[in-house]
């Protein structure tokens, strides 16, 4: 118990250390892994009643709102590193660069992420009476674990239409903002290349 707690702490703290730090850009966590949420969302995806049709209604309008607040905070940077040299006709020693995007999401993707967890342990009924301090710690650290490690998003197969609507949305919908908001950002998901290669003497 105290070993299981100890790493749950580790895991949060980590997990919202992140947001603040800056990391690298990918098309994979940025670009695909809300196109397989919204897939799921589709082929889950079962209206049997008006309660349904309204449910879907305030998931949309609720991750829409959420996948907008959580772009406010977020800032990119550029930053080149070097990845190796060689030497020219005259005997000097030229590195080759590697220019990648960095980004953090902030506080404001930190709060939109809480919001996303409750509302969707909201929608899965999982707040309910037999709820105590130490399940709803294993539900964080298990949603903070799949959002660190993509794999373990791809195999999850107990989520309903519902949670990957949720997540599928608010996510597309902040990609939508970070690409209005940087130009560098618009430009990276329009390239065929993920970094560009530069050489400095």
């Amino acid at each position: 118990m105290i070993y299981s707690s100890i790493v749950s702490l580790l895991i949060i703290i980590y997990f919202v250390k992140d947001q603040f730090e800056f990391s690298k850009v990918t098309k994979m966590r940025l670009l695909f892994l809300p196109i397989f949420c919204l897939y799921q969302f589709f082929s889950k995806l079962n209206i049997n009643s008006v309660h349904d049709i309204v449910m879907l209604i305030v998931i949309l309008i609720f991750s829409i709102v959420v996948g907008f607040y959580k772009s406010v905070n977020f800032k990119i940077k550029e930053l080149s590193t070097s990845k190796y040299f060689f030497i020219d006709d005259n005997g000097k020693e030229v590195n080759i660069y590697q220019r990648a995007l960095y980004a953090r999401g902030g506080r404001s993707y930190l709060i939109g992420w809480l919001l996303v967890f409750l509302f969707t342990l909201l929608l899965n009924s999982k707040f309910n009476s037999d709820l105590n301090f130490f399940k709803f710690t294993h539900e964080l650290v298990d949603e903070m674990m799949k959002d660190l490690a993509i794999f373990m998003r791809i195999r999850d197969t107990n989520s309903g239409w519902k949670s990957w609507g949720i997540l599928g949305i608010t996510n597309i919908v902040y990609l939508f903002f970070i690409r209005h908001k940087s130009t560098k950002m618009n430009q990276f998901f329009k390239s065929n290349t993920m970094e560009t290669i530069g050489s400095k003497k």
